[in-house]
Formats: C-alpha cells, sequence, structure tokens
C-alpha cells in the first residue's frame, strides 16, 4: 500500500507542470520553461528580434541570429504552428499537386529539392490527393483545395496542356503557385521548366559528331510541353545538319516502359531503319528491353540516347540529356516563396546537360 509522503511527493511533481500556450510555443511548464521573453532576455535582444528570427524575417544581423538560434536550441524550445500563424498570417504549409504517381522516377527528384529548400525554413508539404469529389455535383478543384486547408500556396507537377482549364479559378486567385514544366502566369503565378528545345539540339548535334546521318525520335505525349518543346528542336537541328528522318520513325504517347517496349516491337518491323534513337529515359528503357528481345545490341546495332538521366539511365548506360532534377525542386521552392514574399516571379528556364554514357558509338 502507498504511504502518505508517496502522494505528496507525487502531488508536488504534478502542481509543478502546467500547460502553456504562448505566443510563439507551445511547452510543458516543469519540463520546458523557456519562452519567447526568456530567449529575448538571454540573448539580449528585443521579443521582436527573436519573433523575426524564429519566422525567418530579415533584418537580423547574421550573430543575433546565431545568438538566439543556439538559445531555441538549447532549451528546445519550437514555435507552436497555430500561434505562429496568427502572427505572421501564414499557415507554413504548401501544398503539392502532383498529376503522375509519387513515385515517378522524374519527379521523386524534383519533390526531394522542393522538400529540401521548404524544409529548412520550417514549411511543411501537403500532398493533396489529385482526385475530386465527382458524386456530388459540387465543384471541389485545386483553388478549394487550397482554401480549405489554408495552405500558403502551391507547387503543381507534371501536368499536360489538355487540363489547362483547370486551372482558371486558382489562377485568378491571390495564392502563390508555381507550376513545374507547365508555362502557366499570372499576377500570383509563374513557372519553371528546363530548357528541353536546346536539349533535343544537343541530342542531334552528338549523334551528329558520332557520324549518324538517319535518326528516329520517340518521346512522351504532345500535351506535354517539354515533349512538345524537345520536338521542335529535334526538327530544327534535323534541317539545320541535313539530316534524315522519316514520318514513321517518329512516335510520341506515353512516358512509361510499356509504351518503349511495345512501340519499338512494331518499329523494327519496319524494312528501313535509322542508326541511332533519340528517346525520352523511360521509353528508352522499355526500347532497349524490345532490342534485346529481338537480338539486337546498344550500341553495336543502333546508337540510342535519352531524355532526363533518370535513376535508372545510369544502369542501362544510357548517354542521355540531364535535367537537373533536385536542382528543379529547389529552384520551385525559391520562386514559390519569393511570390508569396511579393519579389520576383520571373519564370525560371534551367540548363541541361550531356551525360555520355555507352549507348551511343560512331556510326560506319
Amino acid at each position: 500500500m502507498l504511504n502518505v509522503n508517496f502522494w505528496q511527493d507525487f502531488l508536488k511533481i504534478i502542481s509543478n507542470i502546467q500547460v502553456k500556450n504562448i505566443e510563439t510555443g507551445f511547452h510543458v511548464e516543469g519540463v520546458l520553461t523557456i519562452t519567447i521573453d526568456d530567449i529575448a532576455r538571454l540573448a539580449n535582444v528585443s521579443k521582436a528580434t527573436v519573433s523575426k528570427v524564429i519566422n525567418g524575417y530579415p533584418g537580423v544581423n547574421q550573430k543575433t541570429r546565431k545568438i538566439v538560434l543556439s538559445i531555441m536550441r538549447k532549451y528546445n524550445y519550437w514555435p507552436n504552428a497555430t500561434a505562429r500563424s496568427l502572427t505572421t498570417n501564414r499557415s507554413y504549409l504548401i501544398g503539392l499537386f502532383v498529376a503522375s504517381e509519387l513515385n515517378n522516377s522524374f519527379f521523386r527528384e524534383v519533390i526531394a529539392g522542393i522538400e529540401k529548400k521548404l524544409g529548412s525554413l520550417g514549411y511543411d508539404i501537403l500532398y493533396f490527393a489529385n482526385k475530386r469529389p465527382d458524386n456530388t455535383g459540387i465543384h471541389y478543384g485545386y483553388l478549394e483545395k487550397c482554401l480549405n486547408r489554408h495552405v500558403d500556396g502551391a507547387i503543381m507537377l507534371s501536368y499536360i496542356r489538355n487540363e489547362l482549364a483547370d486551372f482558371d479559378s486558382l489562377l485568378c486567385s491571390n495564392i502563390p503557385q508555381v507550376y513545374v514544366d507547365l508555362d502557366l502566369q499570372s499576377d500570383y503565378a509563374s513557372y519553371i521548366i528546363s530548357n528541353n528545345q536546346k536539349s533535343a539540339e544537343t541530342a542531334v548535334s552528338y549523334l551528329h559528331s558520332l557520324g549518324h546521318k538517319k535518326i528516329g525520335y520517340l518521346d512522351g505525349t504532345m500535351l506535354s510541353k517539354p515533349a512538345a518543346d524537345r520536338y521542335q528542336g529535334f526538327c530544327t537541328t534535323i534541317k539545320k545538319l541535313d539530316l534524315i528522318t522519316r514520318p514513321e520513325w517518329i512516335c510520341h504517347g506515353e512516358f512509361t516502359e510499356e509504351y518503349g517496349y511495345q512501340t519499338m516491337l512494331q518499329l523494327l518491323q519496319l524494312p528501313d531503319l535509322p542508326t541511332a534513337w533519340i528517346i525520352q529515359d523511360n521509353i528508352a528503357i522499355g526500347a532497349i528491353h524490345a532490342f534485346r528481345k529481338l537480338g539486337y545490341q546498344i550500341p553495336n546495332d543502333f546508337s540510342i540516347i535519352g531524355f532526363d538521366d533518370i535513376e535508372l539511365s545510369r544502369h542501362y548506360d544510357l548517354t542521355t540529356v540531364r535535367q537537373d532534377k533536385l536542382k528543379m525542386g529547389k529552384a520551385a521552392a525559391e520562386l514559390l516563396l519569393n511570390i508569396l514574399n511579393g519579389h520576383n516571379k520571373s519564370p525560371i528556364i534551367l540548363d541541361t546537360q550531356l551525360i555520355v554514357r555507352g549507348s551511343c558509338q560512331i556510326s560506319m
């Protein structure tokens, strides 16, 4: 049986533990007693200065910022999200809309870049399910989702041109938004994209430097802004270098291995074939399997160069034109923050880079 002294000690401990919800922190006294006022006193700065450090505002010199952050770490102080949003009128939530699956090999790296940049600044990312209710008769689109979840802004990934009308209400709103690989703009919207036309020019020029004169081409749907730009670059450079391509050697479809596999099986039945192919990476992986199935060797029988440099590319020794996907994600996040803070919202066009591996050789 517990004695009286035990209960007296227990009640004394309980009486010293009280929950407080103060302006920018959530604390349990007796476990964590530091407050924003304490931080200001210990750092010998004003409460306003501490608030600026917590919320990432400019105007605080680096030495002071380090002192404040050091004290916060020492006492395990963290801002309360609800109180912080009341102070700053921000939720510190960014909505992420992804048209493709999250495990898409290209956008997975873009998302990693977004997370790295936003996470370092105290933002959380809210992944929105792309599907909307279709049995209620109530319109619940991108704008409504953003408003309902009180996000500070939104990033839209992997959408194509036949979906443009779905963005009308969002584009007309004052919610900051950034589109990746889709060139939409408004007062509160901008976009980021790689120089895809130049990517195609690089691919054609590289094959030309190896002596290839007959070149085939496989890419995703022309409703995709990157695919459309690449095809324009392909056609321009083929003409400029006086090379040969034919309509039956050019295909546009899905950005999938299965599409590449099935399409290449059919193309290889043609009586006349190019010596080299330019094929988007996902599609190229499937095409390589088709070549192997029919007994062809890469690069002995055909040279292949891809676009994007997805993770699998290096495992297939695929020469490709790289998009810096991690950089794209970080830049998309930075652009969104610029719009959110009323700064420059000019579109960003990123350079690409030729990555030479073993899937191309000199044409004999």
